[in-house]
């Protein structure tokens, strides 16, 4: 799941994956997200990192309806994974996705903790989000609590 964090006039795009097991992979989105460069992170840095702690079965995959999502190129590329099964997701449900929480927790955080001085750049600020987003995961117990509040 991306996301985008900004203070004033910098901002940084991200995207990263949590299970039961805690999070996963963070990744640093230079530029725009389309569907292309979304397919790109899903084969070469979701899946990878997934693998490495789920190394055999099948990946229960869940991701919102935005449109980078469902995309053409998107789906074909998950229908050639034999190894990752698409969970159908309910339209307009962010709420009760449990990354969107974890989020939610990661820019309270920064907000509480902020530095005197913000972030100048988007480097600054990416060091800061990747610090505070390794800290509100380090919690196993909170993002299985998050997994666990699905439905």
């Amino acid at each position: 799941m991306s996301t985008c964090t900004c203070t004033g006039h910098v901002c940084v795009l991200c995207w990263g994956w949590i299970s039961h097991e805690g999070a996963g992979m963070l990744h640093h989105i230079e530029g725009h997200l389309d569907s292309l460069r979304y397919q790109h992170i899903l084969q070469n840095v979701m899946l990878p990192s997934v693998q490495m702690l789920y190394p055999d079965g099948i990946i229960h995959f869940q991701q919102d309806h935005s449109s980078i999502h469902d995309s053409r190129v998107v789906h074909e590329w998950l229908s050639l994974q034999a190894d990752v099964e698409l969970i159908d997701w309910p339209l307009r449900a962010d709420v009760i996705n449990p990354i969107e929480n974890m989020w939610s927790e990661v820019k309270r955080t920064m907000q509480e903790t902020w530095p005197v001085l913000p972030p100048r750049n988007s480097d600054e600020l990416w060091t800061l989000v990747s610090e505070v987003r390794d800290e509100v995961a380090s919690s196993q117990h909170h993002v299985q609590s998050l997994i666990k509040s699905m439905t």
